[in-house]
C-alpha cells in the first residue's frame, strides 16, 4: 500500500463553468500539503478555493521552518521515540507466556501497529490541518474531542518523560555503584534532557535521533551477546540447566500484564501526526513508518527470543540485569543517549503541542522573537520539572505508568486508528466490507486493551501496596 503521488497545485487548476457543474474534485498540493476543492460556483462568476494549511502554514517564507524533514530523518525520529530500553523487558514476556505465544504476540501486535500507523497517515492526508491528537479529536468530536485527546497526549508524554528520568537515575547508579542518591541522578537526567529539548524543529532533533538509534541497537546487541556467552545468568547457580518452555499456563493477570509490555513497546503512534506535520512531503510518511516497523519488529523479536533462550527461567526485567555487573555497566553506558533522547522527543512534542496552541497564526511561531523563545524555553522547563516531580513523588510510578499506558497507548496505537478509518469512510462501509470489518476489529481491540489493561494495572497497584513494594517519595534507592 502507498499513497498516490499525483499532485496538482492550486495555481494550475483551470476549470470551466460546465466542468464545475459536472463534478467535484479534490486536489492535493504535495509541496505545501494543502487540499483544494472544486465546488459548484455561482453562475455569475468563477472563484477558486483558498488552500487549507496546517498550523505551520507556508513556512518556507519564515526564519524558523518546520516542514523540513526528509522521510529518512522522520523514520529515524520515529525509531528514537518508539524504541527505548523497554525492548529489554520483552524477554520476560516470553518467560511469562512461553516462547511460541510470545513471538506470535510480538510479531502480531507489530503488524497491527504497522496498519494502524498507516491509517494515521491516511487520516492526516484527508484532514491536512491535523498536527497532533488534539486536532484529530476536534475533527471527530469538536471541542470535546480536542480537549480529551489533547489532554491524553500531554499526560502520556509527560509520564514517558518521567520514566526516562527514573531510567537515567538507575543507569547512573549502576555505573557509579550507587555512590550518589538516585534523586540527584534523576534530576541530572531531567536537566540534561531539558537542554536537549530546546531545538525548535524536529529536523534539528533528528541528528540526536541518529545517535539514539545507534545507541539502543548497540545496547540490545550487547545484551543478546552478553547473555549468550556468560556461563550463568545473574542470580543463577554455576553452570545451570537453562529451561526454555515453548508454552506456559500463566494466570490471566500475569498474561495480560505481559501483553501490556508489548503494547507499550509499540506506543509511539501518539506523536506520529506531529512528525508528519514537519515532513517536507507528508506523502512519503509510509516510507518512514515501514522503516520504523521493520526495525522495531525485528529488534523486539530477536531480543525477546534470544535473551529468553539464553537465560530461560532466570530471565530478569530489564534483561540487562541478567548479565554480570561489568556488562551491565557497559550496556547502560552505551544506552545513555537512548535514555536521554527517547525522553527528549516526547518532551519536545508535549512542549510544541502547547506552544502551537498559544502562538497559532502568530509571528512568534516562525520568527526569532524574545516572546517566542522565552515561551518555548519555559514550556520545555515546565514539562521536565513536572516529569521529574512525578517520577519521584508517586510511590507506585511503574504501576501508574502502566495504567496511563492502558488508558491512552491502547487508543493512540490501536483503537483510534480503526475509528479514524470508519469515520472517514462513513457511508461507504458496505462498499468496502473487508476493510470495514478489519477496522471495526481494530477499534474493538483498542477498547478491549483499555478495559483489561486498566484492570491489570489497578490490581498491580494493589499488590505493590500489599507487598510493600511501593517506594517512598524522593528515595535514594534504585529499587
Amino acid at each position: 500500500m502507498s499513497f498516490s503521488k499525483d499532485g496538482i497545485s492550486n495555481e494550475e487548476i483551470v476549470v470551466s463553468r460546465s466542468r464545475e457543474l459536472e463534478r467535484q474534485t479534490s486536489y492535493t498540493d504535495s509541496k505545501h500539503d494543502v487540499v483544494v476543492e472544486d465546488v459548484e460556483k455561482e453562475p455569475a462568476a468563477l472563484k477558486t478555493e483558498e488552500p487549507v494549511y496546517d498550523v505551520f502554514g507556508k513556512d518556507e517564507e519564515h526564519s524558523i521552518r518546520y516542514k523540513t524533514m526528509s522521510w529518512v530523518k522522520c523514520g529515524v525520529v520515529m525509531i528514537a521515540e518508539t524504541i527505548a530500553l523497554g525492548v529489554l523487558s520483552l524477554p520476560s514476556v516470553l518467560l511469562t507466556v512461553g516462547m511460541v505465544p510470545g513471538i506470535i504476540l510480538i510479531i502480531g501486535l507489530g503488524v497491527i501497529a504497522t496498519y494502524t500507523g498507516y491509517n494515521l497517515g491516511l487520516f492526516r492526508l484527508n484532514h491536512p490541518t491535523v498536527c497532533n491528537m488534539a486536532d484529530a479529536g476536534e475533527v471527530l468530536w469538536g471541542p470535546f474531542g480536542k480537549y480529551l485527546l489533547g489532554a491524553g497526549q500531554v499526560i502520556f508524554l509527560v509520564f514517558v518523560c518521567a520514566s526516562h528520568c527514573l531510567t537515567g537515575a538507575i543507569a547512573m547508579n549502576t555505573l557509579t555503584d550507587s555512590a550518589t542518591c538516585k534523586v540527584v541522578w534523576s534530576m541530572a537526567t531531567g536537566v540534561v534532557a531539558f537542554f536537549l529539548t530546546l531545538p525548535r524543529t524536529l529536523e534539528r532533533m533528528s541528528y540526536l535521533c541518529f545517535v539514539s538509534a545507534a545507541s539502543i541497537l548497540t545496547s540490545v546487541f550487547i545484551t543478546i551477546i552478553g547473555t549468550g556467552v556468560e556461563s550463568a545468568p545473574n542470580g543463577a547457580p554455576p553452570n545451570p540447566d537453562i529451561i526454555v518452555k515453548s508454552f506456559k499456563n500463566p494466570s490471566f493477570y500475569s498474561a495480560f500484564s505481559a501483553v501490556t509490555d508489548i503494547i507499550f513497546a509499540y506506543a509511539g503512534h501518539l506523536a506520529f501526526f506531529n512528525f508528519i506535520s514537519e515532513m517536507k512531503n507528508p506523502r512519503e510518511y509510509p516510507k518512514s513508518l515501514y522503516l520504523l516497523q521493520a526495525v522495531d519488529i525485528t529488534v523486539y523479536t530477536l531480543a525477546g527470543a534470544l535473551v529468553y533462550k539464553f537465560t530461560g527461567q532466570y530471565t530478569l526485567s530489564p534483561s540487562i540485569s541478567s548479565m554480570n555487573i561489568t556488562l551491565r555497566k557497559v550496556t547502560y553506558g552505551i544506552a545513555i543517549p537512548t535514555i536521554l533522547v527517547a525522553g527528549v522527543i516526547n518532551g519536545h512534542v508535549a512542549a510544541k503541542f502547547i506552544f502551537t496552541r498559544i502562538f497559532r497564526g502568530s509571528r512568534h511561531l516562525h520568527e526569532h522573537t524574545f516572546i517566542g523563545w522565552g515561551t518555548w524555553i519555559g514550556l520545555c522547563a515546565i514539562a521536565w520539572i513536572i516529569a521529574w516531580i512525578i517520577s519521584e513523588v508517586i510511590p507506585v510510578f511503574d504501576d501508574l505508568l502502566g495504567l496511563v499506558a492502558s488508558l491512552f497507548a491502547s487508543q493512540f496505537t490501536y483503537g483510534l486508528s480503526g475509528y479514524f478509518w470508519l469515520f472517514d469512510n462513513y457511508g461507504k462501509w458496505r462498499k468496502r466490507p473487508i476493510l470495514t470489518v478489519i477496522n471495526a476489529v481494530v477499534f474493538g481491540l483498542g477498547l478491549t486493551i483499555l478495559g483489561l489493561g486498566m484492570y491489570s494495572s489497578v490490581k498491580s497497584i494493589i499488590i505493590s501496596y500489599q507487598t510493600g513494594k511501593a517506594s517512598t517519595p524522593f528515595s535514594c534507592s534504585s529499587k
